[in-house]
């Protein structure tokens, strides 16, 4: 009977581990330390806050971790193409939720997505995200990547367009790296935002101008297929 007993104990504690899900709620800018900023020269200082003509802009990828305190070897904000980001090393890490700005400069909030974005789920009837595989209460350490809208709407639009170049001209940052912040369980752990101005959560942060990536202009190319093909010529000549 005992052994009935423990081995029902160990199946209902696999179980409920493997539903375990905490709760972090994800929007910025409510605050004067949480709003969003860009620079108007590649590699230059703030300028401003975000500012959108019309919603979504700007996007935000949530990753959380529990054991990863750095993004790569940086916990530190990076902006721009130099930057070393989560998604180039996400081992450890799990995408929450994406967010996108608001028409209020500086500002945004998380966002639902479909089943065919490429983003992970819905947000809850409060607001807030889940976090599936890490149960509530539990302390994490979260980081988050922001970049245009024109880059696209997904993380694998950023990815592709980072990592293959980055052959338009953008915005994109990611934050520093928040440690310490506990999971909302639904009942004695009250949910947290992942942005604010106490311990464990971000500040805002800003994102960088890209370059436009250099190509040969027409003409070179054309000089160059001419020197190439005289050269061909004075081979064939000899």
């Amino acid at each position: 009977m005992k052994k009935i007993v423990l081995t029902l104990g160990i199946m209902t504690a696999l179980a409920s581990s493997g539903f375990a899900q905490g709760f972090i709620f994800f929007s910025g800018g409510t605050t004067a330390a949480t709003r969003m900023s860009t620079n108007s020269v590649v590699g230059g200082a703030s300028t401003g806050t975000t500012v959108a003509n019309s919603a979504n802009s700007y996007y935000y990828a949530l990753f959380v971790s529990v054991a990863n305190t750095t993004s790569g070897t940086t916990s530190t904000a990076v902006n721009g193409v130099n930057g070393n980001y989560v998604f180039d090393n996400a081992s450890g890490w799990t995408l929450a939720g994406i967010a996108a700005n608001t028409i209020s400069a500086g500002r945004f909030g998380a966002i639902s997505q479909g089943s065919t974005s490429g983003n992970q789920v819905a947000l809850n009837t409060d607001g807030s995200l889940s976090v599936s595989g890490i149960a509530g209460g539990t302390s994490v350490h979260t980081v988050v990547v922001g970049w245009s809208a024109n880059i696209g709407s997904t993380l694998a639009s950023v990815q592709a367009w980072y990592d293959g170049g980055a052959l338009t001209q953008g915005y994109i940052g990611q934050s520093a790296v928040g440690s310490g912040l506990a999971l909302g369980d639904g009942n004695l752990v009250s949910t947290s935002n992942a942005f604010g101005s106490s311990a464990g959560q971000i500040p805002g942060f800003l994102l960088g101008l890209t370059p436009v990536a250099s190509t040969p202009e027409p003409t070179t190319m054309a000089l160059a297929g001419l020197g190439g093909l005289a050269l061909l010529g004075l081979r064939r000549k000899k």
